[in-house]
Order: C-alpha cells, then sequence, then structure tokens
C-alpha cells in the first residue's frame, strides 16, 4: 500500500496494546460506528452463512461478509490501528496485525457455535481510508488462514445497478445491538429490510458527516451510500460495523452491495445508516486490485426467462383491466411497511 506516510514509531506503542483495547474501543463507542441491527429478528440456523463474526484482541468486535473463498470484507475501522482505537474518529491506512483477529463464518450464534473458524494471514485497508477522506472509503479486506468451504455473496455487477436504486429494499445483517443503549449484543444474529435512500436524502441527513465530529467530512456519494427509513427505527448499530447490505439480483439471489459503516445513533428518524458503497467508484476499484474474485461476472444476473414472460403477460393484462385495483394495492403494500416498521 502506497500511502503509509504516519510515523510507525510513535503507534508502536498502542499496535501492542491493540489486541487489549481495541474491541472495548469499538462496543464503548458512543454515537460512532455502526453496530448491531436494530429493529430486526434473529436470523435462522444454516442462513446467511457467509457474514462473519469478527472477534478483535479476543473479544467482540465486528461484523463482515465472504466475499471470496479466502477474503472476507468488513469495515476500514475494524481493521485500521487508528480508526480502531479511536471508534473511527482518526481513521488511516495502518492496518491491526493480522494475530489480532479472529474469524468466525457459518454460524448465527454469537457465541460461535457450529462455526467455521479462521486466523487472518493480511490486514488490507483501503489506501484511501484517511483523515482527509472524513468517513470515506471505509473497508477493510481481511485474508483467511484457508479458503472457506461457505459459498461466498458476490459484489453487485455494475450492470445490476438498478438492483440497489433509491426506493428498493436492503437486507441488513450483524452481531450487534439490538437498541442505542443495550449493554449486550443479542446471543443471534439479526437481520432487518431497510429502504435505500436517495443521495441527496442523505446528504441532508449528513451536511456535516457524524454529528460534525467523529468522522468529518460530509456524506460522500462516491464511496457511501445510505438505507432507513425516514421515521427510524430498523437499522445497523454498535458491532455490525462492516456487516453487509444486500439488494436481491433478478434471479432472486443476494448481491453486496454496501459495508456498515456509520450512523448518528441507531435507529434515529432522519439518521440513517450509512454504508461504504462497495459495488461502484473507487471502493470497488479498491477490492478489484485485491480480490477480483468477488464481483458477480457482467452484466449480471437476468429474471428467469419462463417466469419473467408470465409475470409480465399477467402484469399486462391487470394493468389494462384493474388498473384502479393495482393503484389500491400498491397504496396498500405501502402502508403496511410502514405499520409493521411502526411497531418495532
Amino acid at each position: 500500500m502506497e500511502h503509509r506516510a504516519s510515523p510507525l514509531a510513535t503507534l508502536e506503542a498502542m499496535r501492542r496494546a491493540a489486541g487489549a483495547i481495541v474491541a472495548a474501543a469499538l462496543l464503548c463507542a458512543g454515537a460512532a460506528p455502526a453496530g448491531a441491527v436494530v429493529g430486526g429478528t434473529a436470523v435462522p440456523d444454516g442462513q446467511l452463512r457467509y457474514v462473519a463474526n469478527i472477534a478483535i484482541g479476543g473479544a467482540f468486535g465486528c461484523t463482515g461478509t465472504l466475499i471470496a473463498p479466502d477474503w472476507v470484507m468488513t469495515a476500514g475501522h475494524c481493521g485500521s490501528l487508528t480508526g480502531s482505537l479511536t471508534a473511527g474518529a482518526v481513521p488511516s491506512p495502518i492496518g491491526l496485525p493480522a494475530s489480532s483477529y479472529d474469524v468466525k463464518l457459518g454460524s448465527v450464534h454469537a457465541d460461535g457455535t457450529g462455526a467455521e473458524d479462521h486466523s487472518v494471514t493480511q490486514v488490507v485497508v483501503d489506501g484511501d481510508y484517511l483523515v482527509t477522506n472524513g468517513a470515506g472509503n471505509d473497508v477493510t479486506l481481511l485474508q483467511l488462514d484457508h479458503p472457506s468451504a461457505i459459498a461466498p455473496v458476490k459484489i453487485a455487477a455494475v450492470g445490476e445497478r438498478a438492483i440497489w436504486a433509491p426506493g428498493t429494499s436492503a437486507t441488513i445483517a450483524g452481531f450487534g445491538l439490538t437498541s442505542e443503549n443495550a449493554q449486550d449484543a443479542p446471543p443471534t444474529m439479526m437481520r432487518a429490510q431497510v429502504p435505500i435512500q436517495s443521495d441527496a436524502d442523505c446528504a441532508k441527513a449528513y451536511p456535516n458527516g457524524l454529528g460534525g465530529t467523529a468522522a468529518g467530512g460530509s456524506y460522500d456519494a462516491r464511496t457511501m451510500l445510505c438505507a432507513g427509513y425516514p421515521q427510524g427505527g430498523t437499522d445497523t448499530c454498535q458491532g455490525d460495523s462492516g456487516g453487509p447490505l444486500l439488494a436481491t439480483a433478478l434471479d432472486g439471489t443476494p448481491r453486496l452491495v454496501g459495508a456498515t459503516s456509520f450512523g448518528d445513533g441507531c435507529a434515529r428518524a432522519g439518521e440513517p445508516g450509512v454504508y461504504a458503497r462497495v459495488a461502484e467508484g473507487p471502493i470497488r476499484t479498491f477490492v478489484a486490485r485485491f480480490v477480483p474474485g468477488a464481483f458477480e461476472p457482467e452484466p449480471g444476473a437476468s429474471a428467469p426467462k419462463a417466469t419473467a414472460t408470465k409475470t409480465a403477460k399477467k402484469h399486462k393484462r391487470k394493468h389494462r383491466h384493474r388498473r384502479k385495483h393495482h393503484r389500491h394495492h400498491h397504496h396498500r403494500h405501502h402502508h403496511h411497511r410502514h405499520h409493521h416498521h411502526h411497531r418495532h
């Protein structure tokens, strides 16, 4: 990596102490890096096996996603020495020692029951995860000691941009807290659905970055995207950092489009969760340098042909003869989503 100009000598003591205090710094962070899922449901055994539970320095730290047999993506502030120690306040591309990490895959249980266990051989922090970029480029790649037997999830193809357009529903998942003030993380991985927001709305929510302090800098549409309901209630939280934001491809398979980064508190109204934008722009370029096999081949999946034709015909007929009913149904669906969210 090129950008390693920070004085390593002055950080040597911090590097040695990192094992003991990194996880504590992450878990005690106030309204900083996003962690667990608020307003979600427990993930059943055997699902989301590619979501990683990452312990740093012997304690719980972050969530991650298996993007290739021997590579897990997590947040920049989970891999950066200074980012970890300061809960993202001082981003730098100086990686934590690989020996700090334990990565568990294939288990929804926070205690690792039934998990595939890995150590880490290489920590690659995005070279642009820097103070001058605010909270941008918030990704780290962890190379595993041996390939996983679990199928990775692919990063969305460039040709699949429509599957994560504003307004589409995405899945968030992680091992983090279930409320902003929770004392302990839940025993099971949680997941929830959130709508992707427009860049304009995200920029309005974060005009000065994270409360204008910890992360500095404003919402950067090149390296960030955000998701959540305007009224709040469903979000990632402490401990979810680095975990997936998943869209659904036209063939029904999941695609990775974001990695949990930060938020102002958790699930607050008007404060959507912010995610690293991994499927396009500078972060996609960074990942491609190290893990070229992490992407869905272009142009991406298409809808199954027979189903697509049948659905199109049905939809056409319905639209012609029952236009009023179709609109009414859409309205009810929207209300239901709102009501369902409100209950949480």
